[in-house]
């Protein structure tokens, strides 16, 4: 006589008794629902993800020395979170002409290229003219950053941070 000790324990422990998929030694596990029955849900407001420091595009700053002073940089990914796009569309851009190229690259430590680093000033500039342009308003797939004065102003915005530099 064979004991199935799943059933002996379920029986001692008050649970059921585990089930097997048909055909298989695989057990099927109960789901764990995160979420109460009965529980409202509700969407996150935005406001909620202000604290954290890994939704802030500045979080995580490259504190290099320029000259004689030191300077904060950002990489490309911070660039993007700031301008709410992603990375790949921040390399288009350049590519293309919409944004200037970055003023400063370290090499990159693989065989994929430089890393483009953007300045604190940079980023805000061009965060302030895309907000001007409204480039944050609705959809961003619904906005041609072609049809707006973006390019021109964020040029204009590089030239004078460069003289002032």
């Amino acid at each position: 006589m064979t004991t199935n000790w799943d059933a002996e324990f379920a029986a001692i422990a008050g649970q059921p008794a585990t089930a097997f998929y048909p055909g298989s030694s695989r057990r099927i596990r109960p789901t764990r629902s995160p979420i109460r029955r009965g529980a409202e849900i509700r969407p996150v407001p935005p406001e909620a993800f202000d604290d954290l420091d890994d939704a802030r595009w500045d979080a995580k700053p490259q504190v290099k020395k320029l000259g004689d002073r030191y300077v904060e940089f950002f990489g490309i990914g911070d660039l993007a979170k700031a301008l709410r796009r992603d990375a790949v569309t921040i390399r288009k851009w350049e590519s293309k002409g919409v944004i200037p190229k970055a003023t400063f690259l370290i090499s990159g430590k693989t065989s994929n290229g430089n890393r483009r680093l953007y300045t604190r000033e940079q980023i805000e500039v061009m965060v302030r003219i895309a907000e001007d342009e409204g480039l944050f308003d609705g959809d961003p797939r619904g906005i041609r950053i072609t049809d707006t004065r973006f390019t021109e102003r964020v040029i204009g915005a590089f030239k004078e941070l460069k003289e002032a530099a």
